[in-house]
């Protein structure tokens, strides 16, 4: 099965008194994930993709930005994303889908913590950039991957030609 990691888009900065929940996407953070995915359109893996988030606004509003450039058959949120939780993640939504592609919209440092469990790598996720993983669920006490692309949301816009 493939798994893709991808961080939500740059959102407005936290400040005392704000609900980290409620940080929402600000306009570049909208352009990277728009141009992400523009870019994933192009490799994206065929079967099934089943989308989820962290329950987070930031990231569900990053999900959002698949509705018209990558299909997927389901959208769910969990809150193991946004707490970082990797055996939830792992039992809850990897462990017996049954899908080809997961998709999981999340946060830094949660993403690089959970790439370096899977692979050994460090990547650093900035904000807007995805990683595609072939990712075996049973090898191993929570799976095990391979890296097999990592971009950001520079990346997808030279792409595009975009500059």
């Amino acid at each position: 099965m493939y798994v893709c990691l991808m961080r939500h888009g740059k959102a407005e900065p936290y400040h005392d008194g704000m609900d980290d929940k409620n940080r929402e996407l600000i306009e570049k953070g909208k352009k990277q994930a728009a141009a992400m995915l523009d870019a994933a359109r192009l490799w994206w893996p065929e079967g099934t993709t089943v989308l989820w988030a962290s329950p987070y606004i930031r990231t569900c509003q990053t999900a959002a930005f698949f509705d018209t450039r990558v299909p997927y058959a389901a959208f769910h949120t969990h809150p193991a994303i946004a707490a970082g939780d990797l055996d939830a993640v792992y039992k809850d939504i990897l462990c017996g889908s049954g899908n080809d592609v997961v998709c999981i919209v999340g946060h830094s440092p949660y993403l690089e913590r959970w790439t370096k469990a899977w692979t050994g790598l460090d990547i650093q996720f900035k904000t807007g950039s995805m990683a595609l993983f072939d990712y075996d669920p049973f090898d191993s006490n929570g799976g095990t991957a391979s890296l097999l692309l990592y971009m950001s949301p520079k990346a997808a816009k030279l792409m595009k030609n975009d500059r």
